[in-house]
């Protein structure tokens, strides 16, 4: 019968394998999703930028309205005048931009919209922030009588100085760093705005890093992946090229080896339960289908197909002596009991590779491959001493038993025939004994 356990240190080899073909094909999977999650940021990048540009129509339509130096709020959005006298109205248009960036970006991961605008002619500049920080004004201040912050801001960033709407050169995004007068880690898109050649205004959209680690979460949801925003180990750290940023600021992304080694454990021991429970019950299947319930033998209408490939195979048909008055006199529970008593000792007698079958309810058939005529013998012999040696449950049982060994070119049909026939001597000479076929005669 078929020995199933349920743990074994092959089945942990086998696991372990599962565990290793699933870490590292996850792994693949990650280093394979690293240019699409890149286009993915660039994507999302690529829309702040367009949003952001937009603004640049609503800039030269805008109207103006007189306002005194000092600080404004105008529709929610902070004012810094330099210099009395017509200032932009902007605030409709910074809002709008808000309200449509918000769309794109987490609102809490937009730190602020700033507009520095350019009085031409003048050695001053007005600018407007949503929200005003008290940072800001202290910058304000200190920058009152400096009219070259737009100036700075271009070289700074290396934006090129054209004159063409909507270029793509004219943005820049910068690496992440600290804002001077808040203390939050942030990175700007800047966008120039150029009227009849000059440098008019300054666009700045500034945003919290936390953005790059939401966009890199939620590609982790959608692509079942697990990226980790920074640097990790050399081997799975990736650098993601995004638009209008130097190579040499380029964020790092690396592949989260932890959470894939949890993640890899637990999809390998669903497979590897799902596995097993499917195995067992192959093997409960399997166990229904071939052997007898009752003596662990194989069943006959299982094994006899296979006979037919038997080749050179010795036989011993085994009876149970008055198995019906056993029934007649203690019961059909008892008649149970002692089948599978004397098949449990005649699996006892014989090899591993041997085949027992229980070929009727009280008869079974052994079937020995390589074996002589006296050693055939001697083990019809130690079955048939051992079933009479001890009784079972205080009851004296013994068996018959007739055997043949096949003939050249003899079909295991004709072999078990003169078995039978075996055994119908043996019974006829009065039971509790051995008589083998000496292949000396014909029936």
């Amino acid at each position: 019968m078929i020995n199933f356990k349920l743990f074994s240190l092959d089945k942990l080899l086998i696991f372990l394998v599962l565990f290793l073909c699933i870490v590292a094909s996850i792994i693949y999977y990650h280093i394979y999703s690293t240019p699409i999650l890149e286009k993915s940021i660039h994507i999302n990048y690529q829309r702040v930028v367009d949003v952001t540009k937009r603004f640049h129509g609503y800039y030269i339509n805008s109207d103006t309205i007189p306002l005194k130096e000092g600080v404004h709020d105008n529709e929610g959005v902070g004012v810094i005048v330099n210099k009395s006298g017509d200032v932009k109205l902007l605030s409709p248009a910074i809002n709008q931009l808000y309200k449509n960036l918000s769309e794109l970006i987490n609102p809490k991961c937009i730190w602020t919209i700033a507009v520095i605008d350019k009085l031409h002619h003048e050695n001053t500049e007005n600018s407007y922030f949503k929200p005003l920080r008290d940072g800001y004004l202290r910058f304000s201040n200190k920058s009152l009588y400096d009219s070259n912050i737009l100036e700075n801001i271009i070289n700074l960033e290396s934006l090129k100085v054209s004159y063409k709407s909507f270029h793509h050169d004219d943005v820049r995004i910068t690496e992440i760093y600290e804002e001077q007068w808040t203390g939050e880690e942030i990175y700007s898109v800047i966008y120039p705005i150029y009227l009849e050649t000059k440098l008019s205004s300054v666009i700045i959209v500034d945003v919290k890093k936390d953005w790059n680690s939401l966009l890199i979460e939620k590609f982790n949801q959608e692509r079942w992946t697990n990226f980790h925003y920074g640097k990790g180990a050399n081997w799975v750290t990736f650098v993601i090229l995004l638009p209008y940023i130097a190579n040499e600021h380029s964020p790092y992304v690396s592949i989260d080896i932890f959470s894939i080694l949890i993640v890899s454990f637990y999809i390998s021991f669903i497979v590897f339960f799902a596995a097993l429970c499917g195995y067992y019950f192959y093997v409960k299947v399997t166990i229904m289908r071939s052997y007898d319930h009752m003596t662990g033998f194989y069943r006959r209408d299982f094994y006899e197909p296979k006979l037919k490939a038997l080749e050179s195979a010795s036989f011993l048909m085994i009876d149970i002596d008055h198995f019906k008055r056993v029934n007649d006199s203690y019961g059909h529970d008892f008649g149970d009991v002692v089948i599978q008593e004397v098949a449990h000792r005649i699996q006892n007698c014989i090899r591993v590779n041997d085949i027992a079958i229980r070929w009727g309810g009280e008869e079974f058939i052994v079937i020995f491959q390589k074996i002589n005529q006296d050693d055939l013998m001697n083990k019809a012999e130690s079955i048939r001493e051992v079933i009479e040696s001890k009784s079972i449950d205080g009851i004296d049982i013994t068996i018959s038993i007739g055997g043949a060994t096949q003939r050249d070119f003899e079909s295991v049909s004709d072999a078990i025939k003169r078995a039978d026939i075996a055994l119908y001597y043996s019974k006829n000479a009065g039971r509790n004994r051995v008589t083998l076929d000496k292949n000396n005669y014909d029936f």
